[in-house]
């Protein structure tokens, strides 16, 4: 099993094979750990967190970098998954199922991320406006 890092510095294990690129979506496969669904939904749903995704090798050291996957787009948990392998007396790879909480994050397309830019810039001119920044 493997490790990522959020962009807040929190680290999360993840299954054999557990991340997925492909275009705009970002799959993580989860180990539940101490956290359900809803808390990974809550970590996930922050786009600061999610907008850095660090992968960990084995020597606790940064091997790729996934950026921009801010928007989930879906959270499930699966009971029979393959977490991992192991080997048989005949040295033949064994599957090993689990628990998984399967999430998918995607990159806003263009429009999206200028709509939010511009909204995070309203917020602070109100913010500034009224004193309070």
């Amino acid at each position: 099993m493997g490790k990522i890092r959020l962009n807040n510095g929190q680290g999360l294990e993840i299954i054999a094979d557990g991340i997925w690129a492909a275009g705009d979506s970002l799959t993580l496969g989860l180990v539940p750990g101490d956290k359900n669904i809803m808390e990974y939904e809550t970590l996930l749903s922050d786009a600061a967190n999610t907008s850095k995704i660090q992968v960990i090798d084995y020597n606790d050291e940064v091997f790729k970098i996934h950026t921009g996957y801010t928007k989930i787009r879906r959270i499930e948990k699966q009971m029979e998954a393959v977490v991992s392998y192991t080997q048989d007396a005949d040295g033949n790879l064994v599957p090993v199922t689990g628990v998984v909480i399967i999430v998918e994050l995607q990159r806003p397309d263009e429009t999206e991320a200028r709509i939010a830019a511009l909204e995070e810039t309203v917020d602070t001119l109100v913010l500034e406006s009224l004193g309070l920044a």
